[in-house]
Order: C-alpha cells, then structure tokens, then sequence
C-alpha cells in the first residue's frame, strides 16, 4: 500500500469516490444531504485542490490502484467554529474491497503531517450520525466528539 499526494490526473477517479460518498451520505438522510456532486463537477474541484497551497489531497494505492483518497484545508482562522489553526478533514473515502487494509489510518496519518506542516494544531471533521462505523474509526484513531449538528426542517 502506498499514500502519496494527489495528482489533476488522479481527480477523476476521486470524482468517483466523491459521489459515492455523497449518495452514502443522501442514503442517510434526505432531508439533510443533497445530491449536488456530479462526476465532472467532483473532478474539476479536486484537480484545483490539489494545487492549492492550503489543502492536501492524498490518495491511497493498494495493489497498484487508486483506491481511496483523503481531502483537508488549513484554516488559519474559522470565526464560525471558534476556532484558530485547523485542519477541516472534508473527506476521507476508502472503497469497500479495500477497507480494513489500513488504507483509512494511512490516509488519516497523511492528514496529520500536512495539517502540523501547515501549522495546524487540531484536525476537525464531521461524521454522518448513521456512520457509526466511521464514528468507531475515527475514536480509534484519537478523534473525540466536541460537537453535535442538529437540524429543523422548516415548511
């Protein structure tokens, strides 16, 4: 297995990973999640981060293929989550046939390095309340609960 920076050329095939785990993501709930990713969309956003100065894009090869990718940005400042020097995990997608191989906790590692290279000192994500698989991964890997997303649908 192997983690390395992602390429443009590796942006169609994030693409794909991407709306997979938006429709996983709309599967949870309706309401919440809305399909707005498509594949074209998915690639030429990711193809931009992985030139962008403030964000790490890696992909996780196992047996010689793509088969999973992670996405943060460094923010220095988000007013918002009362917060300075962060690294916001967007995403984090390992495909089915490869997980339990240790491609999340490499990719999670990789996150880590640029998030302190960049000068972060705290990682944040959220985590579809029905993932509770995802929830497992992430206590595991030292991640704690410090929030809880709540909605009201309004007519």
């Amino acid at each position: 297995m192997k983690i390395r920076r992602a390429t443009t050329e590796d942006a169609e095939k994030i693409a794909e990973f991407s709306v997979a785990l938006a429709e996983q993501h709309y599967g949870y709930d309706q309401v919440r999640f809305t399909r707005l990713i498509t594949n074209q969309g998915a690639a030429a956003f990711y193809a931009g981060r992985t030139k962008a100065a403030n964000a790490g894009v890696f992909v996780a090869e196992v047996d010689g293929r793509v088969s999973g990718f992670a996405y943060m940005e460094y923010e220095p400042v988000i007013y918002a989550e009362l917060a300075t020097k962060v690294a916001w995990l967007h995403d984090i997608y390992v495909e089915p046939e490869a997980r339990s191989s240790g491609a999340g906790r490499k990719l999670l590692d990789a996150v880590s390095e640029e998030a302190r290279r960049q000068g972060a000192n705290k990682i944040l994500l959220s985590v579809a309340e029905q993932n509770r698989i995802a929830q497992r991964f992430f206590e595991q890997s030292g991640y704690r609960q410090t929030m809880r997303e709540m909605m009201l649908e309004i007519e």
